[in-house]
C-alpha cells in the first residue's frame, strides 16, 4: 500500500511539472531555458548544503523516537533550526560568489528568486513524514505544492525574459510545500512547541554529516554537469541536458519510490529481524532493477520522437542525451539502493560516502574533458561511467566482506 501511495505521489510529483515543462521549453527557448536550469542548479546546491543529509538520516532518527513524543518533537526542532543555520551560511558563501563570478551575477535576479527553493527546504518535514510511514500525508503535502505552480507559470511566464519569474515560481512551490507539511504535522500531534538546545543542533549536524558528505557526491553526479556545461559551453547546451535529465527523471519514477518506501522498513526490520530484512533487500534491488531497465528500453525506443513533441524542434540533440543519462541510471539506481540499504545498516555508511566522493570526482573530471569536445553529450557520458564504476565498487565490496555476504547468504539456509 505505502508503494502504491508513493507511486501516486512521484506520478503526480512529475506528471504536473510535465504540463508547464513543455510549456516553458518552448516560451522560454534552448538558451534561456539552459539559463533557467543553471540556477535551478545553483540553488540546488544549496538546498544540498541545507538538507545536509537530514533526508536520510531524519527518517531513521524518527524510526528511534517516534513513541517518545518529547524526543521526537526536539528531534523535529534541532532539526529545522540547524538547517536555517546552514542556509544562512550557504546564502552568505553566494553573495561573496556573485561579487567574484560576473557570469552568476549576470543572472542574480534569477538566482536569488530560486533561492526561495532553499528557504522553504528549511521547514520542509517530508522527512519525519517518512520516518513516521505517513506516505498518504506525504504524497498529499507534496503534491499540493505541486498543484499551486501551475497556474502561476501559465498566467506570469510568458515571454524569453521571464526566467526569474519561472525560477521564483519554483522557490514558491517549495514555500507552499513546507508550509503543508508543518501543517501535517501539527495536526498528526507531532509538532509541539520549539524545544531545542545548541548541543541537539550541533548533535544533528554532526550525526548527519557522512549522510551529507555522500548526498554531496551525488550532486556531482547531477547538478554539477550542468555548471561545467555553462562555465564551459553555451547556454543552449545546458539547456539540451537539463530538458534531457528531466525526460529521464520520468522514467525513473518508479525505482525512485522503490528506495523511498523500502529504506524506512528495512531500517526497522535490521536489527530485529535481519532475514526479512536481507530478503525485502533482495527484493527491493529485483525489482529497480527490472524497473530501471523497463525504462530505459521504453526511453530509448521513443527518444528521437518523445524529445521533439515534448521540448519542442530546438532542442537537436536532446534524443542521444537522454539515451545516455537512462543507461546511466540502469547503474546508478542499483548503487544507491545497495549504498543505502546495505552498506549504511552494517555501519559502512562512511566508506560508502568516501566511494561517492571518489565516483562523484570521476565523473566531474571526465565532465570536464569531455565537455569542451562534445558538449552535453559528453557531460552524459561522463556521468554513465562514473555511475558503472560506482556499483563496482559496491558489488566488489560486498562480495569480498563476510559479514555482508552472510547477510545474503542467511538466505539460503532453511
Amino acid at each position: 500500500m505505502n508503494f502504491l501511495i508513493m507511486m501516486v505521489w512521484q506520478v503526480g510529483n512529475y506528471l504536473i511539472p510535465l504540463a508547464t515543462f513543455p510549456y516553458l521549453t518552448r516560451v522560454l527557448g534552448a538558451a534561456q531555458f539552459g539559463v533557467l536550469g543553471y540556477v535551478m542548479a545553483i540553488a540546488t546546491y544549496g538546498m544540498l548544503v541545507t538538507e545536509w543529509g537530514f533526508f536520510l538520516s531524519g527518517p531513521k532518527a524518527v524510526v528511534q523516537c517516534r513513541d517518545q513524543p518529547k524526543v521526537l518533537n526536539e528531534l523535529v526542532w534541532s532539526t529545522m533550526i540547524a538547517k536555517g543555520c546552514l542556509c544562512a551560511i550557504s546564502f552568505a558563501v553566494l553573495l561573496v560568489v556573485m561579487q567574484l563570478d560576473s557570469k552568476l551575477a549576470s543572472v542574480y535576479s534569477a538566482v536569488l528568486a530560486a533561492w526561495l527553493m532553499v528557504i522553504g527546504n528549511v521547514f520542509t518535514l517530508n522527512w519525519l513524514l517518512q520516518g513516521l510511514e505517513r506516505f498518504s500525508v506525504f504524497a498529499t503535502v507534496a503534491l499540493a505544492g505541486r498543484f499551486s505552480a501551475l497556474p502561476l507559470t501559465f498566467v506570469f511566464v510568458q515571454h524569453s525574459s521571464d526566467v526569474a519569474i519561472a525560477a521564483g515560481i519554483q522557490g514558491l512551490v517549495a514555500i507552499f510545500t513546507g508550509l503543508f507539511s508543518l501543517l501535517a504535522a501539527r495536526r498528526l500531534g507531532v509538532l509541539g512547541r520549539p524545544c531545542a538546545s545548541i548541543r541537539s543542533v550541533w548533535q544533528r549536524v554532526r550525526g548527519s554529516a557522512d549522510m551529507f558528505i555522500s548526498s554531496a557526491s551525488v550532486s556531482l553526479f547531477g547538478i554539477t554537469n550542468a555548471v561545467i556545461l555553462a562555465a564551459m559551453t553555451t547556454s543552449y547546451e545546458v539547456g539540451v541536458y537539463t530538458a534531457a535529465d528531466k525526460l529521464k527523471t520520468v522514467a525513473n519514477m518508479v525505482p525512485a519510490q522503490i528506495n523511498t518506501v523500502c529504506y524506512p522498513r528495512i531500517t526497522a526490520l535490521f536489527r530485529v529481524q535481519p532475514r526479512s530484512a536481507a530478503r525485502l533487500t533482495v527484493i527491493g534491488a529485483v525489482a529497480t532493477g527490472v524497473t530501471t531497465i523497463a525504462g530505459l528500453f521504453g526511453m530509448v525506443y521513443v527518444s528521437a520522437p518523445l524529445t521533439t513533441l515534448v521540448l519542442g524542434a530546438g532542442y537537436v540533440g536532446s534524443a542521444s542525451v537522454l539515451k545516455l543519462l537512462c543507461f546511466g541510471t540502469v547503474f546508478g539506481n542499483l548503487a544507491y539502493f545497495v549504498g543505502l540499504q546495505v552498506l549504511v545498516p552494517f555501519g559502512r555508511a562512511r566508506i560508502r560516502s568516501l566511494m561517492m566522493l571518489f565516483a562523484g570526482v570521476l565523473n566531474v573530471v571526465l565532465a570536464i574533458v569531455l565537455t569542451p569536445l562534445f558538449g552535453a553529450e559528453g557531460a552524459a557520458l561522463s556521468l554513465l561511467v562514473a555511475e558503472v564504476a560506482l556499483l563496482g565498487i559496491y558489488v566488489s565490496m560486498i562480495l569480498s566482506t563476510p559479514s555482508l555476504r552472510k547477510h545474503f547468504t542467511q538466505l539460503l539456509n532453511r
